[in-house]
């Protein structure tokens, strides 16, 4: 059976969990029989309070807002750490799990160094921001907007002039005390596409996804991995298209109930009374095809304010049947 095929059976199976009252559908999405909840320790560094993190690029970063009014409802302290238009290569940076390493340079005594890197690269148009360690200095490392001969290291406090060697980790700092509660992984959407100056390879995405939730569940946390949606209008022989259901695939078997399948959940028609909107034909064809509908979209790559709301009421009925959300505040 093609990747194709397998995704469109899936979708449905579908069909006979989402059930017709909102809630229930959203309960059914998540998929599992709940379970008793287990007692964790609460990260040190927040004073107690228990914490939820989303890493990836613009899903992630579009999401963010209704996760952290969840998070708040279950008094969780919330990063976002999701940032539009970034590669797999730029979030794993970011999170730590394959740090970025930059090319042999300097670190002037004080200001900023610029320095290329082979594993993550500069030219595409994706900002990056990220606090943390390069040999042992405390810093920032950023890249603006558009293409840019390379990545510019700003250290917090001036000192001596360091030289670094070929292949130095950049060590990030920012979000790391989060590792210990809920993180939620999106990684390589952009990637699949093609079109940028990084991995396309289905296999890559899911083992360096694999490497992440691995990184943040060694510091004793939950780590719920996310699917990708087909864009708005791609079509269906796009070489995109495969590539993602090659991940979807691969992801929904490694991760079972800590998965969460966006593709599923977009293309079925169960989410319209779980959304409350009536779809247009426009949005019937669009999930036909496997595609994201129009009216849950704000354009063809992202969704609308209606299409995050309905994933956070997703998000929450599975943590709340894995047992990992704490009493509601």
């Amino acid at each position: 059976m093609s990747s194709i095929q397998h995704s469109v059976r899936r979708r449905a199976v579908l069909g006979l969990m989402l059930a017709a009252v909102p809630c229930a559908a959203a309960a059914d999405v998540a998929g599992q029989p709940a379970v008793r909840a287990m007692a964790r320790p609460a990260h040190p560094g927040l004073r107690g309070a228990p914490t939820m993190a989303c890493w990836g690029s613009s899903t992630a970063e579009g999401t963010s807002p209704e996760l952290a009014q969840l998070a708040s409802a279950y008094g969780m302290t919330y990063f976002n750490g999701g940032a539009g238009g970034q590669s797999a290569e730029q979030i794993l940076a970011r999170i730590g799990a394959r740090p970025a390493r930059v090319a042999a340079g300097v670190i002037p005594a004080s200001g900023a160094a610029l320095l290329s890197s082979r594993s993550m690269s500069a030219e595409d148009a994706a900002s990056f921001s990220a606090a943390g360690d390069l040999a042992g200095i405390p810093g920032k490392l950023s890249k603006a907007h558009g293409a840019q001969p390379g990545y510019r290291f700003h250290r917090r406090q001036p000192g001596k002039s360091v030289r670094i060697p070929d292949g130095t980790p950049f060590l990030p700092t920012e979000g790391s005390g989060f590792r210990a509660g809920i993180s939620h992984l999106s990684i390589g959407k952009n990637n699949l596409t093609g079109k940028y100056h990084a991995t396309s390879d289905p296999d890559t995405i899911v083992e360096w996804t694999d490497a992440a939730d691995k990184w943040l569940s060694a510091a004793g946390g939950h780590v719920l991995v996310w699917g990708h949606f087909v864009n708005t209008g791609t079509q269906a022989s796009a070489p995109v298209r495969r590539r993602i259901y090659r991940v979807n695939d691969a992801l929904s078997s490694r991760y079972g109930p800590r998965y969460v399948d966006l593709d599923r959940l977009l293309t079925h028609r169960g989410i319209w009374e779980m959304a409350g909107v009536r779809p247009t034909p426009s949005d019937l064809r669009e999930q036909a095809g496997g595609n994201k509908p129009p009216s849950l979209s704000s354009n063809r790559a992202h969704l609308n304010a209606v299409g995050y709301e309905v994933l956070r009421r997703v998000i929450e009925a599975k943590l709340t049947n894995l047992g990992w959300l704490p009493p509601a505040r």
